[in-house]
């Protein structure tokens, strides 16, 4: 089949029988068209593969990473989207005070972590995770409720400890840290002492500004929870020896975010830049890419769809279904496909609008790709969306435009997690994205 504009290379179904076949072949959206289609075997319904959709990678120089209700901690080289790395900023409030027995005794500070089940790269391969002080506190400046990918906060230059392990993310390992003891002691001093500082967050805040969680490896990204906990262990004895300690909880949710940083060098999308934001997929190996985390979305656009209404037996686009499937052997379980997708509309701006719909049982449904994983080839692993209302509006929009739809995650695991994907576009031979459209035809 050749592509739009030209002649259309078309499927004719009588009516009947096509309409039996969409109707029981399509779980989303049952076509129905009126009666005044119909004319004594002259309608018929005509399938079109042959209009090529346009594909995009967009760059984003700075995404929101706050809240994230997680750590991401770690570095790991990924074929198609470079090296990645990131690290975690977050503060900590004093502990509740209580008396201590004239015998109790410091014995250690530690940073307690727990893995949340989310990790990227190799995990047989140990992880050096060291934890470090801030030197100037977390604040938003003036205007600004959101931190970015791109922020940082100045950090000390020796670690108050560092750590080599082991972690098995799916197990839920903690990550225990052991902490410079001269800080624990500074701590404890501080609490057999009641200090000011420790029964007020804003003068706590001003001792100890933050914690900043990095890794020195290159082989993974582990995340963490956000109940990170700095536990300073003591002991006292009255009859017997008695283990307690105080517990420097996780605090202020906002000002959590994760710093995550892409060197892209020696990969297609290296020539993306604030100024160079869009690269079609023609001029990077007839592949699109996504990885919302590290500011990279995906669009497809449909600038022929328009050349439908040049036929003269064109009346209404009454299904369309575009299928996306990531390129073979670009996936895996060390570089996971992001499990949902909306498709959201979005202009020449490239910022996602809202998500698309479809009709489901009478109700409008938001399309979030139905992921399949074909486990066995991985050639029919793919995404489907239900794109007829989109495209029934666009077919009527005359206007030059860039208009499209943007694939992302949901908002709350957008910024949060590292999973991408990589697709083919219409001339790629590994694997390529599919739309079929759907029109009555009227022969006149």
């Amino acid at each position: 089949m050749r592509n739009l504009p030209g002649p259309l290379t078309f499927i004719v179904f009588p009516v009947i029988l096509a309409v039996m076949m969409l109707l029981y072949g399509c779980q989303k959206t049952a076509i129905q068209y009126g009666e005044q289609y119909v004319d004594n075997g002259a309608t018929n319904i005509i399938l079109v593969d042959s209009i090529s959709p346009v594909v995009s990678t967009i760059y984003k120089d700075s995404v929101i990473t706050s809240q994230s209700n997680g750590l991401l901690v770690g570095s790991y080289t990924d074929n198609y989207f470079g090296k990645i790395s990131s690290a975690s900023y977050l503060q900590l409030a004093p502990p509740s005070l209580e008396d201590l027995l004239t015998n109790a005794q410091y014995d250690s500070l530690a940073l307690l972590m727990k893995c949340n089940g989310i990790y990227y790269g190799d995990t047989t391969v140990p992880v050096t995770i060291s934890v470090s002080q801030l030197q100037q506190e977390i604040k938003f400046a003036e205007n600004q409720s959101y931190f970015y990918n791109t922020t940082s906060f100045p950090v000390s230059n020796t670690p108050l400890g560092t750590k080599t392990l082991q972690l098995r993310p799916l197990n839920g390992d903690s990550a225990n840290i052991r902490l410079d003891d001269a800080k624990g002691l500074e701590l404890y001093d501080m609490i057999k002492t009641k200090s000011a500082v420790l029964k007020d967050n804003v003068l706590f805040t001003d001792y100890l500004k933050g914690l900043y969680v990095a890794s020195s490896g290159n082989s993974n990204v582990f995340g963490m929870k956000d109940s990170v906990v700095m536990r300073l262990y003591y002991h006292q004895t009255d009859i017997t020896r008695d283990n307690k300690h105080f517990d420097f909880i996780f605090y202020n949710k906002p000002l959590q975010f994760n710093q995550i940083t892409a060197n892209r060098s020696g990969t297609p999308l290296t020539v993306l830049s604030t100024q160079n934001n869009e690269l079609l997929s023609a001029a990077s190996g007839n592949t699109g890419y996504l990885q919302s985390a590290t500011g990279i979305y995906l669009k497809i656009a449909f600038p022929t769809i328009r050349k439908l209404l040049e036929r003269s037996d064109f009346i209404k686009i009454i299904k369309a279904n575009l299928v996306i499937k990531p390129l073979l052997n670009s996936y895996n379980g060390f570089y996971p496909l992001p499990p949902v997708l909306y498709a959201t509309a979005t202009d020449g701006a490239n910022e996602p609008g809202a998500p698309i719909t479809a009709a489901s049982s009478g109700t409008a449904a938001t399309e979030t790709g139905n992921l399949s994983i074909d486990a066995v080839y991985g050639t029919n692993t793919n995404y489907t969306y239900d794109v007829t209302g989109y495209l029934q509006q666009e077919i009527t929009n005359a206007a030059i435009n860039k208009d499209g739809l943007l694939l992302i995650p949901p908002t709350d695991t957008r910024f949060s997690s590292l999973n991408r994907l990589v697709v083919g576009d219409v001339q790629n031979v590994k694997n390529k994205l599919q739309l079929n459209v759907y029109y009555i035809s009227v022969n006149k």
